[in-house]
């Protein structure tokens, strides 16, 4: 009787190889559990947002070598072809120029270019032509 009690023992206690590897097995599934939720809400794991830029880049040194009555070949050369040509009236250049950052932010910058008889006349939008 003696060794029988003494067999439950063994088999029922706590430092058993079996109940060892099982407390191991349940330390091991919660570690991994947290690591996973944490990494969850990570920055790191988030995928990558590229910035995504549409139209004519235009800058305020290429504003700047605009001149009142250049031709349409002329400002096509310094400015690039437009983005926007009004069918029904071709005197009006539109160069738009929009920028989306991966933030969700929006940058959008508008330069309207009007000639009468074939020669630059006037700029109007985000752009100003420097007082030289």
């Amino acid at each position: 009787m003696l060794q029988l009690l003494s067999a439950s023992k063994l088999v029922s206690s706590p430092s058993s190889p079996s109940s060892q590897s099982r407390l191991g097995l349940k330390i091991a599934l919660i570690a991994l559990c947290l690591t996973i939720t944490a990494c969850g809400n990570s920055r790191m794991l988030r995928p990558h947002k590229i910035a995504i830029q549409q139209g004519n880049m235009i800058t305020q040194e290429m504003v700047n070598k605009l001149k009142p009555s250049m031709t349409k070949s002329q400002v096509e050369f310094v400015l690039g072809t437009p983005l926007i040509v009004d069918t029904l009236n071709t005197d009006q250049w539109n160069y738009i120029y929009t920028l989306r950052v991966a933030s969700g932010r929006v940058v959008q910058k508008n330069l309207n270019v009007l000639f009468v008889d074939g020669q630059l006349n006037e700029l109007t939008g985000d752009y100003k032509p420097s007082e030289e």
